[in-house]
């Protein structure tokens, strides 16, 4: 149960990452404030760090279950 609700936190994490680069890009945008734009990059950034980690702990996972 402890394994289901972690992860589920991680997709949410995920989730809001994207969310908040979304929403930074969108106001930078309209705005024209670059800080805005910069916040954005970075969010963008640890959403697809984060992101790939999560799915290259899943990957290994399911090979060693394989080959075992």
């Amino acid at each position: 149960m402890q394994q289901l609700i972690a992860k589920m936190i991680k997709w949410a994490v995920l989730f809001i990452l994207l969310a908040l680069a979304l929403l930074c890009y969108s106001m930078g945008t309209m705005s024209g404030f670059i800080v805005l734009i910069v916040l954005g990059l970075f969010l963008e950034a640890a959403f697809w760090l984060f992101g790939a980690r999560l799915f290259n702990r899943k990957k290994t996972r399911e090979q060693t279950r394989q080959t075992s």
